[in-house]
């Protein structure tokens, strides 16, 4: 059966959506609907994660919906109670529950937009008062915090009207189409575009953060112009990411600001002939001591993430004195917040935020300015700041890729752990060097070289991961006081964790071989030296 026809048209303000309805009635008969005021709520990760796989998630009526771009359910919707839903655990085991479980993770839902709606109908209708034609005529107004919702008067609405086909009456929805030419503009019917237009209400757009590293380079910019550009876009992410960590909304946002920082602090080695030496001096110590401030709280985060993956690898006789274990580090954790949002409230760290933003919008020359220069006023011109990145990107890039050929074609079985170790770091140096260049490259040959990559650092990452983690359980255990029930069933619980890991990391190590022997292979090392 043919779909009904439908057709959207937004207006500029509610003395339009009146006009329109007068020209209907004086053309037309017209019957007027009641109207109803509802609240929508768009909900996604910070990170967009349901729209980026073209699903919405959203709130109206007290209920939970999930359905694709036009607003067609994907899983029946789940009612509310009045609960506030952050996390997909909080969620009653359910259709809706597993579809987003796999695409959120660790991460919060949050609200994205809302709204207020209030809609009425105009019923077109025959001689024979049937009705022929529905349109639907709707305000809304932002209303993302409670507080505003007294002052809505004021607030200029967003007016938009919908035609929809009756069927077995299609030339009279042809003609009401052409009444409406003359009113607004044009816009799909679909949910997705409800949320565009609450969005664009606060000067944002669906996916308007993301944690993948994106700057565009040309081959012709000078170094410093270029650098800056990078340590910009790593900046912006540290910014976006700041109140997501005071008001710990979820572990997402300080893993992402942390890899900005981690990011940086190689850039600040690999280019620091590229810009002034006290500069990069003066900051390299600064974010290294925002990389030191964040560690325990992200640390106490993995830890706290691996609940479920150790429980699964006990019996369950030894879960209980898991879950003493994981209390303990909770509790860790809320101490080591405290001290995370002391030290991002410090003037010490608003200090190197703004010195580091005024250095980086400074132009390229030697004129004085406020901040970072008053801090630290350069003594020598940068020998590279003037020559051209994309000779710089093929020289570092060259460096590092045949360091981690030559680190990784010497280790051999009998190598100590400390060498895989040592591997893993001029691996995540080349993997940045990559990022940072990679627009400077073709697409398609850079996204190889990056999986090519990532294969072995995932290899590298897990063995160096449960080496951490033995260390950590193996700290905790010394500190552990004995002789008491719970003490023993923590040290069981533990113990049999060790075991588990152990034999694990010893598999991970058996397989780096055949990982290493891919990712060293001629064919990875003849494109390297083709577009490098």
């Amino acid at each position: 059966m043919k779909p009904l026809a439908q057709l959207s048209r937004q207006l500029p303000d509610p003395a339009t959506l009146e006009e329109l309805a007068n020209k209907l009635k004086q053309k037309y008969t017209v019957q007027d609907t009641p109207t109803q005021t509802t609240n929508l709520n768009f909900y996604d990760s910070f990170d967009w994660r349901l729209y980026s796989k073209d699903i919405l998630c959203f709130e109206q009526h007290n209920r939970l919906y999930l359905t694709d771009l036009i607003g067609c359910e994907l899983t029946p919707s789940l009612p509310l109670a009045g609960k506030k839903i952050r996390f997909h655990q909080e969620l009653p085991v359910s259709a809706l529950q597993e579809k987003i479980k796999p695409l959120l993770e660790m991460r919060a839902l949050l609200l994205q937009s809302s709204f207020s709606q209030t809609t009425w109908q105009l019923r077109i209708l025959n001689k024979d008062e049937k009705t022929v034609v529905m349109i639907t005529c709707s305000e809304r107004y932002e209303a993302g915090q409670q507080d505003k919702q007294n002052e809505q008067q004021d607030e200029q609405p967003i007016c938009s009207v919908r035609l929809q086909e009756v069927r077995g009456y299609e030339k009279w929805f042809q003609r009401v189409e052409q009444d409406l030419q003359e009113f607004g503009i044009p816009m799909p019917c679909t949910k997705e575009q409800e949320l565009k237009i609450a969005l664009a209400g606060k000067g944002r757009t669906p996916k308007d953060y993301t944690s993948k590293f994106s700057v565009m380079l040309k081959p012709e910019m000078d170094g410093l112009t270029a650098t800056k550009a990078i340590y910009r876009d790593l900046l912006t992410t540290m910014q976006a990411n700041e109140q997501g960590i005071l008001d710990d909304l979820d572990s997402e946002f300080l893993h992402d600001f942390r890899v900005a920082i981690r990011r940086t602090r190689s850039g600040l080695s690999m280019l620091k002939k590229v810009m002034e030496p006290d500069i990069t001096a003066r900051f390299a110590q600064d974010f290294r001591h925002l990389g030191k401030i964040t560690g325990p709280v992200r640390d106490l985060d993995v830890y706290l993430l691996m609940e479920e993956d150790y429980k699964a690898r006990l019996p369950e006789h030894l879960q209980k004195g898991l879950r003493y274990f994981f209390d303990d580090l909770a509790a860790q954790r809320t101490e080591e917040q405290a001290k995370l949002v002391k030290a991002l409230r410090s003037s010490e760290y608003t200090t190197i935020i703004n010195d580091w933003e005024e250095y980086l919008k400074k132009e390229n020359n030697t004129e004085d300015t406020e901040g970072a220069e008053k801090a630290t006023q350069p003594t020598e011109k940068p020998p590279k700041a003037a020559k051209r990145i994309d000779k710089i990107a093929n020289t570092i890039i060259q460096k590092r890729f045949q360091r981690v050929l030559r680190d990784g074609q010497a280790i051999t079985p009998d190598s100590p752990d400390e060498s895989l170790h040592r591997l893993r770091i001029q691996g995540k140096k080349l993997r940045y060097s990559l990022e940072f260049f990679s627009s400077l490259y073709p697409s398609k040959e850079m996204k190889y070289l990056i999986k090519q990559l990532k294969n072995l650092q995932n290899n590298l990452g897990l063995f160096n991961d449960l080496s951490v983690q033995q260390d950590m359980l193996n700290a905790y255990l010394d500190e552990l006081k004995p002789n008491s029930t719970k003490s023993q069933q923590i040290s069981a619980a533990i113990g049999g964790l060790l075991t588990n890991l152990y034999h694990e990391q010893q598999q991970v190590r058996c397989e780096f071989e055949e990982t290493f022997r891919c990712f060293s292979s001629g064919e990875n090392i003849s494109l390297y030296e083709k577009i490098i």
